[in-house]
């Protein structure tokens, strides 16, 4: 009788051990494919990321990169002394009365070509349209071509642009068929500094 009653416990204790041994496996199964998932989504996510990265082919630009070089800087002698930055497309010019002229001049798909005169302890306000005139002829006769810069001569003498103005802002449309957009804006800081920029981009 006693015999018996320890085959018995015996064979339920055998059982009891077997099932949990089942259940921590699954269990144990079961974190491992919890653990897989978030994997499986960071490789896929890298994997997207990585044929973003790669989206970007200079043969896909309208326009070619590689002849948007320095080279029309270097027919100016006043614009001697300036860095260029091949990759933004971009000339910090460091001219003599102590200003600096930003140039930027090139794109793929869209191409922009625009001058931006920065001012140091500037006594000008946004009201003094015919000094900031005056620089904006500077730029423009110094870098685009010789209609680009009559028309815009003649845009403002005529008054034939479009105007939108905020306290610290001023911005002129140029109504143009040629171009997708040419703007003239200015834009004064607190610290005196006044920023003039005029140019166009292609679409």
């Amino acid at each position: 009788m006693k015999k018996g009653v320890l085959i018995t416990i015996i064979a339920i204790t055998i059982i009891g051990i077997t099932y949990f041994g089942i259940e921590m496996f699954d269990f144990a199964k079961g974190v491992k494919n919890d653990i897989k998932i978030p994997k499986q989504e960071n490789v896929e996510l890298t994997e997207k990321e990585t044929e973003s990265e790669s989206e970007f082919n200079e043969d896909d630009c309208v326009f070619d990169l590689n002849t948007q070089t320095d080279d029309f800087l270097k027919e100016i002698p006043e614009f001697s002394n300036y860095v260029w930055d091949n990759e933004q497309k971009k000339a910090t010019i460091k001219l003599d009365d102590g200003n600096t002229l930003i140039v930027t001049r090139g794109g793929c798909v869209h191409f922009s070509f625009y001058g931006n005169l920065l001012l140091n302890k500037s006594e000008l306000n946004l009201n003094d349209e015919s000094k900031i005139f005056e620089k904006a002829l500077w730029i423009a006769e110094k870098l685009f071509h010789k209609s680009d810069f009559e028309f815009i001569k003649e845009s403002l003498n005529k008054r034939t642009f479009e105007i939108e103005q905020s306290e610290y802002q001023k911005y002129y449309d140029f109504q143009i068929d040629r171009y997708c957009d040419m703007t003239l804006v200015i834009e004064k800081t607190n610290n005196n500094q006044m920023s003039i920029e005029i140019g166009y981009y292609i679409c």
